[in-house]
């Protein structure tokens, strides 16, 4: 018996590997959906495509991320119902799709709603790829490699800041929505392939025959979510405590208001820095050349972040980990009106982006503290809501540097919002056993007595 174990851990690795690199493939896309529109507007509002202007730029640029938000809310709890694989299969495909059509578009109005039919399609990838991502690896590194797939956000950005370069000026801007709908199109055949179900929603479903199959081909063994599903026998009675109601039940339904408000603070910060630190650097006086350059350090920092960050929780415990990380980042943003000296100004835009992706570990604490029953409704709420901050972000730090406020005002309205996500942070209810508890443990506390 022991030595099926050790070997069931050894294939295990295997299994879950490519489950996480599938995810992290398909994540990518959702980078290359937030940077893509930005690469082309210098093009656009150049040319003036279609009688373009700022304001009219701002309201597009817009219309992407309310799609996501309504479809990261909408597939959240469709996921549950139906399954995590075929979700995200359509959400690819919404991608293609309406990404290619906007090189078609004949008007300003068309490229507007294919942006947002984009968005609200693809917007379920995210919440569901966390949650299947953390059904396939082993119980103690669900938090490290939900980070892991999350990567792909500032990879997407990468790769079309790349491909802007050589595209736009040989091919024109129409480029790069053809090639990110033919991306989709890859992403797609390789998401077909090799993207599994949820174990634990075909077991709940009673489609025992197939979930043993797929623990068979991943060689899936009791170390992670999925082969404890494979143990679970459930009644109908908890089938009804599972999803959207099981979210309001008792001990989870503070967190459920609490967890859309982090995310919300979080995505405020991390949208906003990416948009305005470099004009709100230049406001506060430094000579800073390229502003790529910290627009970089503020992304590696991120990208750093999300691995190091969602590593650290899993050792040391989520609430510890993020409430640290996002007052780390308050401190560090306000540092910048003491007007440092510039070789100083580096590292602490490297800092305030290692602690920006704190909303990532946000993610992974929303997927460790409900069961798999409730979790991709809790992580679709967590996002979709979270993302209003990424909206708010950019317009409310607008608002201050045009204001007489300047600058200051707005590295001091980004330390507020970083201390008060590690606030609501400290403040989520905790569970009997905490966050260690299996998913049949944690499911059976949720029912009343």
């Amino acid at each position: 018996m022991s030595n099926r174990s050790s070997l069931g851990n050894e294939r295990t690795t295997s299994g879950a590997r490519s489950v996480v690199l599938t995810c992290l493939a398909i994540t990518i896309l959702d980078g290359v959906d937030l940077i893509m529109f930005g690469a082309v507007l210098p093009t656009l509002l150049e040319t003036e495509q279609w009688g373009i202007t700022t304001a009219t730029a701002g309201l597009i640029g817009s219309l992407s991320l309310f799609g996501m938000m309504a479809g990261a809310m909408l597939a959240g709890y469709i996921t549950d119902r139906i399954g995590r694989r075929p979700v995200v299969l359509a959400c690819i495909v919404s991608f293609s799709l309406f990404t290619g059509l906007c090189a078609m578009a004949p008007n300003l109005e068309a490229f507007g709603l294919f942006r947002l039919l984009a968005g609200l399609g693809f917007g379920g990838a995210l919440p569901t790829l966390i949650a299947l991502t953390q059904e396939y690896v082993k119980v103690d590194r669900r938090q490290f490699y939900n980070g892991v797939i999350q990567t792909g956000f500032p990879i997407g950005g990468v790769v079309v800041s790349i491909a802007a370069i050589f595209m736009i000026p040989a091919f024109g801007w129409k480029s790069m929505f053809a090639a990110g709908g033919l991306l989709g199109i890859v992403l797609l055949v390789i998401a077909y392939r090799h993207l599994p179900e949820s174990i634990a929603f075909l077991t709940s479903k009673g489609r025992h025959a197939e979930a043993r199959a797929l623990a068979q081909r991943y060689s899936i063994d009791a170390g992670a979510e999925s082969g404890m599903a494979l143990d679970q026998t459930r009644s109908t009675d908890s089938e009804t405590k599972s999803g959207l109601k099981l979210l309001f039940a008792p001990g989870y339904r503070i967190a459920t208001i609490m967890f859309p408000l982090i995310t919300f603070f979080g995505l405020l910060v991390s949208y906003g820095m990416n948009t305005w630190i470099p004009q709100m650097l230049r406001a506060s006086g430094y000579d800073l050349g390229s502003a790529l350059t910290f627009l970089l350090a503020f992304n590696l920092g991120s990208g750093f972040g999300m691995v190091v960050i969602t590593g650290l929780a899993d050792r040391l415990g989520s609430r510890r980990v993020i409430s640290v990380s996002f007052v780390g980042g308050a401190l560090a943003v306000s540092a910048l009106t003491l007007q440092p000296a510039q070789a100083l100004v580096f590292g602490l835009v490297l800092l305030i982006g290692f602690c920006a992706s704190s909303t990532t570990g946000v993610y992974g604490f929303v997927g460790v503290f409900y069961p798999a029953a409730a979790r991709g409704t809790a992580l679709g709420l967590a996002v979709g809501l979270g993302r209003l901050g990424g909206v708010c972000g950019p317009i409310l730090t607008g608002l201050i540097m045009s204001s007489a406020l300047g600058a200051n005002w707005a590295y001091y309205a980004f330390a507020f919002a970083g201390v008060a996500a590690a606030v609501l942070v400290a403040l989520v209810p905790r569970k009997k056993r905490a966050e260690r508890e299996t998913p049949v443990a944690v499911e059976k506390a949720a029912e009343p007595a």
